[in-house]
């Protein structure tokens, strides 16, 4: 029984898991063909295989980038050793801080920021696959014939691969070159090849100059020379920082066959939160992060359902306006048109009644659809108000109450008003009445002492 359950429990999960993984594979994207990665890596696959390796490095961690050509260009005095050196203070990946010696490099792959999210996102999906792509374009441009005028640095053949150093140790020199031309006949018809301006002017060659154009030479030495490729096995090489030896030369043969050599891995740390391209890639590295594919994904879902929304407005809004003309159409006109259309012959008789009768019938309907409304609206209001009639009931009887206590207090002080006025007139007309009883005395006295004295 219990081999039963947790095999049931295990089947289960699987199914789970398979429809997540066909979930994650249906936002997914298609990785980057061979036209679309010679399309990206024409205009630096011919640069030397250090700074190649460097390129390729800083471009899966954009946001680096951007930050150190920002810094660059606040610093312009630093030049070569000098600018690495001070970059050194900052928590780049060392790759980004080694191009800091590069300022036109740094400022054109921050400016194009979109090519350089697109080098990243090929080399982490397939890094075997781009480093094929790099041999295969410096292979066409060999066998056109413009390989080998490159006289600033050395190129030799080992193993089926093409190598590009510098002549002079801890000299580097970036070429400049039209990749409409030194390649040959490009492959590619939909995908031309990026072509890259020298120095802000636009660089074409023609037959009789030199398919090859060669910046000012930069002198590096420390924190530089720590990376190249293994053109064998298709990766990357670096040597880790604890084992890099200051102020020393590496070439290619020594940092791939250096003892502490490794393969170089992704450090999502230095990606900064900017999301990866494919869902299999930021599951790869364990990003929390939707991919871009994702976020694309969910914009065009959104946008359909917009535009559905949108669509089925349109529609009712036709519906409306459609049945206003019908009803337009149906309405009855007057006698005087009738006679009108009738007598110039614009309707007949027969068309003129059935118009009619439609047009009786649909304001009838209309007539008996109000008509139904205001019923509707009377009943609803006369089941309110004998839903509310009991508490209107209420509200009077204790209004009333309200009222009948009001009365009785107001003509209770008003009797006693009435009381206190009473008294106070009564006091008043006694006083009044003893004045003009002393007065009537003190006249008669007044009298009587004249008569006396007339006597």
């Amino acid at each position: 029984m219990n081999n039963l359950t947790n095999l049931f429990i295990a089947l289960i999960l699987m199914s789970s898991s398979i429809n997540l993984f066909a979930e994650q594979v249906q936002h997914d994207i298609e990785p980057f063909s061979n036209a679309e990665l010679e399309q990206i890596l024409a205009p630096i696959a011919l640069y030397p295989d250090t700074v190649l390796s460097h390129i390729l490095v800083a471009a899966t961690y954009p946001l680096e980038v951007i930050q150190a050509e920002r810094w660059r260009t606040k610093n312009p005095e630093l030049e070569g050793s000098d600018a690495v050196v001070a970059a050194d203070d900052y928590q780049w990946d060392p790759s980004v801080k080694a191009l800091a010696a590069f300022p036109q490099l740094l400022k054109r792959l921050s400016e194009n920021i979109e090519w350089t999210q697109k080098l990243g996102d090929a080399f982490l999906q397939n890094e075997s696959k781009l480093l094929a792509s790099v041999q295969t374009l410096r292979q066409r441009a060999y066998e056109a014939g413009n390989l080998d005028r490159m006289d600033k640095v050395s190129v030799t053949h080992e193993d089926n691969a093409i190598i590009i150093e510098p002549i002079e140790e801890q000299v580097v020199y970036i070429p400049y070159y039209d990749t409409r031309v030194v390649y040959g006949a490009w492959h590619w018809a939909h995908h031309p090849p990026v072509h890259w301006d020298y120095l802000g002017h636009s660089y074409h060659h023609s037959y009789h100059q030199k398919p090859f154009h060669w910046g000012s030479s930069i002198h590096v030495s420390f924190g530089f020379f720590f990376s190249s490729f293994h053109w064998h096995d298709r990766h990357l090489v670096r040597i880790p920082r604890h084992h890099y030896r200051p102020h020393h030369y590496y070439n290619r043969h020594q940092i791939v066959r250096h003892e502490h050599a490794r393969r170089w891995s992704h450090n999502p740390v230095h990606r900064r939160g900017a999301s990866y391209r494919s869902v299999t890639v930021r599951n790869r590295f364990n990003s929390n992060r939707a991919s871009r594919s994702e976020v694309r994904a969910h914009r065009v879902n959104q946008r359909s359902s917009v535009s559905s929304r949108e669509n089925n407005a349109r529609t009712n809004r036709r519906d409306i306006r459609d049945s206003r003309t019908r009803q337009n159409n149906h309405r009855i006109v007057k006698p005087n048109h009738i006679r009108e259309e009738l007598r110039n012959s614009r309707v007949s008789i027969k068309d003129r009644f059935r118009n009619d009768n439609a047009a009786a019938n649909s304001t009838r309907r209309q007539n008996n659809f109000t008509q139904r409304n205001r019923n509707e609206a009377t009943d609803r209001q006369q089941r309110q108000q004998r839903q509310t009639a009991p508490q209107r009931r209420r509200n009077t009887d204790s209004g009333n109450r309200a009222t009948h206590a009001n009365t009785s207090s107001r003509r209770s002080s008003l009797k006693n008003s009435t009381s206190r006025n009473s008294t106070s007139r009564k006091s008043s007309s006694r006083s009044s009445s003893s004045r003009n009883s002393s007065s009537t005395s003190s006249r008669n006295t007044r009298s009587a002492v004249r008569n006396n004295r007339n006597h």
